[in-house]
């Protein structure tokens, strides 16, 4: 490179999708990061910090190692204004841009950088979804933010890759997800803990995590569904069926999650996401909410009734509701799920983090609770946002629901999500929810690709 040497700003939500992982959550506590920068190539980035005690200065710049993870290699504080650190960040970017890749190696990387995309099957075992992934311009955003994250990501079971490009291609997906959530609330997942699926880390306390999905699967099979009397039953029973076999094959494990040694005390969740069949994670809210709490709210004549659920029954397939009154369910802090938590989330916070096709077009539309609309009207209301424009906004965390157990012996903190929606279930039957400003229930997203000049 030759000439004048100008740091790229960078949005925070690129810097957090290319290095965001490599914070240690303690970090928040000490410092507050202001602006964030990097090489035009990326190859290094930097942040502007103040210290929130002493209210001085300071900046990180942080490289690649061996395993193409961002960790810092060089640090300042202590500095006087907030204009000397930008100075002295950009100094040290110019100085260190031509340095060697080796250079920022830092001697503790004993295996190859991780790669979820390189097939290492054969293209007849590749999940159609996956293929579309990697080949295509439709999900290239999505593709660029978990190429960034899963530098971060340990494959602890080995046999994450294989599964994420062939079969469980969505089961991993969501654990993948689940891991972009929980950092983004200030966790980190503590190394070499492989039984739960996470167990995560902040200043404020320890989480585990296990994590499950609904399939196309053996046993009841889904039916077809003709009027709102069959729909109603389906919603009713049918996926709660299949919920309870999936939770209760975690909750009846021979050795208990709870009882694994990074886990025993704190908080424990179950995870799930429904893949059964397309689009059905979209009523999986209402579904959960009922076979978890065992209990079934309807209106009639303006009030809410209650109605407490004994068992969910579709044909010959019974299974007991009320997930958190079963035998050591009480080890079960939380279930919690985020329909929105699919592909097409990935491939909005990839578009909104810069990666990708920049003429791949995304439409979102739904329906959510939006607070400020109308704070005495819970209703949920249809959006459309155009997720290209300026302006559109979206974390992980949104759309996520926490149902608390109300008999749990380490119940979860609501404040480890706070961005989160949050259920409980009063004495009396009834749910109180803690909603944020803006909750989707439910949304799906319209991907337009341009077709390629010339053709």
């Amino acid at each position: 490179m030759t000439g004048l040497f100008s740091p790229v700003p960078l949005a925070k939500q690129r810097f957090d999708a290319l290095a965001g992982y490599a914070r240690d959550p303690l970090i928040f506590l000490l410092v507050q990061e202001l602006e964030w920068y990097g090489a035009e190539d990326e190859r290094l980035v930097g942040t502007l910090t103040i210290d929130r005690t002493d209210k001085d200065y300071g900046w990180v710049v942080l490289a690649r190692d061996k395993r193409l993870r961002f960790r810092g290699v060089s640090v300042a504080a202590s500095i006087g204004s907030l204009d000397e650190a930008r100075e002295q960040l950009f100094l040290e970017l110019k100085k260190l841009r031509h340095a060697p890749a080796e250079e920022f190696h830092q001697g503790d990387e004993s295996e190859a950088p991780t790669d979820f995309f390189t097939p290492i099957v054969g293209e007849d075992r590749l999940h159609p979804i996956f293929k579309q992934l990697i080949d295509g311009r439709k999900f290239s955003p999505a593709r660029g933010i978990i190429e960034a994250m899963m530098r971060f990501y340990d494959d602890l079971d080995g046999n994450f890759i294989e599964q994420f490009q062939t079969v469980a291609f969505d089961a991993r997906l969501w654990e993948v997800y689940l891991f972009a959530a929980f950092v983004e609330a200030g966790f980190v997942r503590l190394p070499n803990v492989a039984i739960p699926d996470f167990v995560f880390r902040s200043p404020f306390g320890i989480v585990g995590v296990e994590a499950t999905t609904l399939n196309p699967s053996k046993g009841p099979r889904r039916p077809p569904i003709t009027n709102n009397e069959e729909a109603g039953t389906y919603l009713e029973n049918y996926i709660p069926i299949k919920l309870a076999r999936a939770l209760r094959k975690k909750l009846e494990r021979s050795k208990p999650y709870w009882d694994e040694p990074a886990v025993r005390g704190h908080p424990f969740v179950l995870a799930v996401q429904d893949f059964h069949s397309p689009g059905s994670m979209r009523l999986l809210t209402h579904a959960v909410t009922e076979y978890v709490f065992g209990v079934r709210h309807s209106l009639r004549d303006g009030e809410i009734h209650v109605e407490w659920i004994d068992e969910h029954v579709w044909g010959r397939f019974r299974e007991k509701s009320g997930f958190f009154r079963l035998p050591n369910a009480e080890h079960i802090s939380a279930v919690i799920i985020n329909p929105q938590g699919t592909l097409n989330k990935f491939n909005r916070l990839g578009y909104l983090a810069e990666f990708g096709d920049r003429n791949v077009k995304i439409i979102r539309r739904g329906y959510a609770r939006v607070e400020h609309r109308n704070p005495t009207d819970p209703r949920p209301i249809p959006f459309v946002h155009k997720v290209y424009e300026p302006g559109y906004s979206e974390t992980w965390v949104e759309g996520m629901v926490v149902l608390h157990n109300p008999g749990a012996i380490v119940p979860l903190p609501p404040e480890f999500l706070e961005n989160a929606c949050h259920e409980f279930l009063q004495d009396n039957g009834k749910i109180m929810s803690r909603i944020p400003e803006f909750h989707p229930y439910l949304s799906e997203s319209g991907t337009f690709v341009p077709a390629e000049q010339g053709t």
